[in-house]
């Protein structure tokens, strides 16, 4: 008898923290998640284009592009635009309201606790995939 496996999903972290990248990428590898991270915007938009994950996280204040720009590049792409992006941020008010108008799904306040976290990151999946992690028989 074999046991049932999570489904998982596939979430692209971008974030110029080091520190803040390797504990999301804990948390949600914790949870049965694939996880990619980059360092940069650039390398996030190349990341996407290469796997198309099921979510992104992005942080606003980056150097070279903001999480804005992230933003606003993936969202005019016709083949990256269906992607939910979550703004996981310090930034404040009208940073927050740039990135929404923007495109941005949701918006997670850093710092964050990590079971809120994940509480989150699980309610987003389920409503922007339209599917929960189940087990399948």
């Amino acid at each position: 008898m074999s046991v049932p496996r999570p489904e998982r999903f596939t979430i692209l972290v971008i974030d110029d923290d080091e520190l803040v990248r390797e504990m999301v990428v804990e948390l949600l590898q914790t949870e049965g998640h694939r996880v990619l991270s980059a360092s940069s915007g650039e390398d996030g938009l190349a990341t996407v284009r290469a796997v198309r994950p099921d979510l992104i996280l992005v942080d606003h204040h980056m150097p070279g592009m903001t999480g804005h720009e992230v933003v606003q590049r993936l969202k005019a792409d016709a083949s990256t635009g269906p992607i939910p992006v979550v703004a996981l941020t310090s930034a404040g008010g009208e940073d927050v309201h740039k990135l929404s108008l923007a495109g941005a799904v949701a918006f997670i306040p850093k710092p964050f606790d990590p079971s809120e976290f994940r509480r989150l990151i699980a309610d987003i999946l389920s409503v922007t995939t339209g599917r929960t992690r189940r087990t399948e028989s």
